[in-house]
């Protein structure tokens, strides 16, 4: 499979953003993006869709832990049975 052109990116990124925007607009109910996801699946190549998705989950880990802070648990671990 050749690499995208400029112009294959753009379509990509355009169509990535406009999903993605709409899901964090809908409290991430992909029902409600269908349209956006569709058109962004077909746009770009499967192996960016794993990506991004990917990305998007690490991303918004990282805001999280950024604004909340590392939180531990109580629990203490266990000494492997002893």
């Amino acid at each position: 499979m050749p690499a995208p052109s400029g112009e294959e990116r753009r379509r990509c990124h355009a169509a990535r953003d406009s999903y993605f925007t709409c899901l964090s607009s809908n409290n991430n109910n992909e029902s409600a993006c269908s349209k956006e996801k569709e058109v962004y699946e077909n746009v770009c190549p499967s192996v960016w869709v794993n990506y991004f998705a990917k990305k998007r989950v690490y991303d918004e880990y990282k805001r999280k832990l950024n604004n909340e802070g590392f939180k531990p648990t109580d629990e203490k671990p266990s000494n492997g049975g002893q």
